[in-house]
């Protein structure tokens, strides 16, 4: 290396070690701008991992911190306003898918303040003297069915098989606790219903709502039988009820994330 080829090497060295290097607020600074442009393009989460990186690496510069801090607390407040409106959106297209769904049900007070839904042809006026089985559904989506029994002697029935030549699906026993086994009676006339709450019509909802359309029959069983053949209508409600469930539960789901990001934009406000 020659003498000229010496002093330059040392004047660029001397450059860069004195006035050359970036200092630790405009890194900063320079930082907080890509930031700034990511979250412009809408790039939320990559700019949220890089203002914690930020504020974590450069605990010394107080202004930047400061700024980083507010953007990330605006950026946060964004995303939980982008949320609810979406949840807004998905609210809407399942009011709107429901709507038609409910022109054959009606809402009743049958059970006091639990408002239930009630199928057009299972009206309690039109079906207490008869034995089927019945679609129960509140506002909230809960769904089962019970059997109904009706005739002039007891059978005393704690499960029901539902059947179609030789397939066939059997219920889980409900013991008679005057409850979700019950019966009563006016003179020669006798009543028994039984509800296969929390899973125990084991499928029959499931299959009746699948087969529609088929031929179903009904067993009713306990120390006494008692036979039908399933209704249109009858198998109709349970379709539409185990439908309508889904749609309602979904309802509730989003209302109820709507009421948890309503809440955390309040506290962040």
């Amino acid at each position: 290396m020659n003498k000229i080829q010496l002093l330059y090497f040392l004047s660029v060295t001397l450059f860069w070690s004195c006035g050359g290097e970036i200092s630790r607020e405009e890194l900063a600074k320079n930082r907080l701008m890509e930031i700034e442009k990511m979250a412009d393009a809408g790039n939320y989460n990559l700019a949220k991992l890089k203002l914690d990186t930020l504020i974590q690496s450069f605990g010394d510069q107080t202004e930047y911190v400061l700024s980083a801090k507010n953007m990330l607390k605006q950026l946060n407040v964004i995303e939980q306003e982008r949320n609810l409106a979406y949840l807004d959106s998905m609210l809407k297209a399942q009011e709107a898918l429901l709507a038609p769904m409910m022109n054959n049900f009606t809402v009743s007070d049958e059970y006091g303040s639990d408002k239930i839904l009630i199928h057009k042809r299972q009206k309690p006026e039109n079906s207490f003297n008869r034995t089927y089985i019945r679609a129960f559904l509140n506002q909230a989506g809960k769904f089962y069915i019970s059997s109904r029994y009706h005739g002039n002697k007891w059978i005393y029935h704690q499960q029901i098989k539902v059947y179609n030549k030789e397939e066939f699906v059997l219920s889980e026993v409900v013991e008679e606790d005057g409850f979700n086994n019950r019966r009563f009676d006016d003179q020669d006339l006798k009543w028994e219903v039984v509800n296969y709450k929390d899973g125990k019509d084991n499928g029959i909802v499931d299959y009746i709502a699948t087969h529609w359309k088929e031929l179903l029959k009904v067993q009713f069983i306990g120390k006494g039988n008692a036979y039908i053949v399933m209704e249109q209508f009858d198998k109709e409600a349970v379709r539409d009820g185990y439908e309508i469930s889904f749609v309602l539960k979904e309802i509730q789901r989003i209302k109820e994330e709507q009421r948890k990001v309503q809440k955390t934009l309040e506290n962040m406000k």
